[in-house]
């Protein structure tokens, strides 16, 4: 099978593209600079020669991109933390504009499968007891959260006309590094090992998920003739006292955590929200950010394993490795 990757210069598409490639398969990329996959793919051991530059936005380069494949996995998407509402706007309009040039066009060719890298904050609203891929799209109210509440919206209703379409929900990818790729959940253990701590109360966890383990679920998905699929893949629930002894154990340094009410750093991230692009300083910290933070179920991960044979990693392994990986590219210091 002739599989596109999109954002295979990332962290979960290099990793899915090496996925996909040790089954077998074979791999096409679409990317912006072809300069990248020397610096990302091609550094965990992949063939990156059969690629076409292009963009999501771009209707011709995506088309090109999708000539002679049997399916598509789509998990580019841009992402930023910057608070401007033109930021906001953008990675609306982009990532919709993605879905529906590489979604909306493999489907209309006939692909199958086709997989959508969504994320667990389409799904997530506070309260839940568990998150699961059968839950209604919400979405947070950070750009990032509604822009891919919008493209769920759009790959749902290509799975009610019948499209052969396989969505995904990855919660806080960690692992080892593609090249110099490691995705935006690394930076929260770079500010752990900065403030020698994590803040939070009782509810305060992280949900981590092995790239790896989210790479094999892709790979996994491609089998024709399954029709329109939901997975979780959120990965395991770490409340943030165990979360500090997991960091302590992995970087060797003293980590702690620091009891901070929940209720509080919510009210931080809704003060950062409403000083936006006036704070003297960049800062990861929202108000959608603090309440995944303090207010995260955990996520329903069975069917991944039970249909698909995915086989989730022990947090402990994924914190070692993302560790050792950053040192390595000299993010983090020994």
């Amino acid at each position: 099978m002739k599989v596109l990757i999109t954002g295979g210069t990332g962290f979960v598409g290099a990793w899915t593209a090496k996925a996909v490639a040790d089954a077998g398969h074979q791999v096409r990329f679409l990317v912006r600079d072809p300069a990248r996959l020397t610096t990302s793919a091609a550094q965990i051991g992949l063939d990156t020669s059969d690629y076409v530059v292009g963009d999501i936005g771009d209707p011709g380069s995506t088309g090109a991109a999708l000539d002679g494949c049997d399916a598509v996995i789509h998990s580019a998407a841009m992402v930023s933390v910057v608070k401007a509402a033109e930021a906001a706007a953008a990675m609306l309009r982009i990532n919709l504009e993605g879905g529906r040039n590489v979604l909306g066009a493999a489907a209309e060719r006939g692909l199958d499968p086709i997989v959508h890298v969504s994320s667990f904050t389409a799904l997530f609203r506070p309260g839940l007891p568990m998150v699961s891929a059968d839950l209604p799209v919400v979405g947070g109210s950070d750009g990032y959260g509604q822009s891919k509440s919008a493209v769920e919206n759009y790959a749902r209703r290509l799975q009610a006309d019948g499209a052969p379409v396989a969505i995904t929900y990855p919660g806080m990818v960690l692992g080892p590094p593609a090249g110099n790729q490691f995705g935006e959940a690394a930076e929260g253990i770079i500010a752990a090992v900065e403030l020698r701590g994590l803040p939070g109360g009782r509810g305060a966890a992280w949900t981590v998920v092995d790239v790896r383990d989210v790479a094999a679920l892709h790979a996994a998905l491609l089998t024709e003739g399954k029709g329109p699929r939901r997975y979780m893949a959120g990965g395991q629930r770490i409340p943030v006292a165990d979360l500090a002894v997991m960091l302590r154990e992995a970087t060797g340094l003293p980590i702690r955590r620091y009891p901070l009410p929940d209720r509080f750093l919510r009210g931080v991230g809704r003060v950062v929200d409403t000083l936006g692009h006036r704070l003297p300083f960049d800062t990861p910290i929202t108000g959608s950010a603090t309440q995944y933070y303090t207010q995260m179920p955990p996520t329903d991960d069975t069917p991944s394993e039970v249909e698909l044979g995915i086989n989730y990693r022990e947090p402990r392994e994924t914190f070692a490795d993302t560790v050792a990986g950053l040192r390595r590219v000299g993010r983090l210091r020994r």
